[in-house]
């Protein structure tokens, strides 16, 4: 209980599902790069705006109602998971002829999945940065050390 209460405080909550969203979106846009050359993909991700704006929704709720309670709700494509993540469900593109399609009806663009690739991944290392600090700030509560 008194583990529970302390890890669901603070900015752990919020850094762990930015973490498992940044996770599962690593897979979806890996998964668009190796699909490059396959004739008819449709390029694939995870509703972005959707997920940024539940978590908004969750902060701001924190903040006005109870500093010590985050409720992050589930959405129609990000649901919470057991173990303090989400789960997202991927969203197909679809077929837009005035966007980028080539002959072989593939949408997917390698030079946008590189440069999405990029983004989430120092989003992702950024959010584990401030975690570990997190836990490092605990630790040094916990041994009763003074920081130099």
């Amino acid at each position: 209980m008194y583990f529970k209460a302390m890890f669901d405080q603070g900015s752990i909550p919020v850094l762990e599902k930015v973490i498992s969203f940044c996770e599962q979106r690593n897979r979806v846009i890996a998964n668009n790069i190796a699909n490059v050359d396959t004739p008819h993909y449709r390029r694939r991700d995870l509703p972005v705006a959707e997920f940024r704006a539940q978590l908004s929704s969750a902060i701001a709720h924190r903040e006005k109602n109870n500093p010590r309670l985050f409720s992050f709700e589930p959405g129609k494509n990000v649901v919470p998971n057991a173990l303090g993540g989400v789960n997202a469900r991927q969203i197909v593109e679809p077929l837009n002829r005035n966007g980028y399609l080539r002959h072989d009806d593939n949408s997917v663009s390698i030079d946008r999945e590189m440069a999405e690739l990029s983004k989430n991944t120092l989003l992702h290392n950024a959010m584990v940065q401030i975690l570990v600090k997190e836990f490092g700030m605990m630790q040094t509560a916990i041994s009763e050390k003074v920081v130099k």
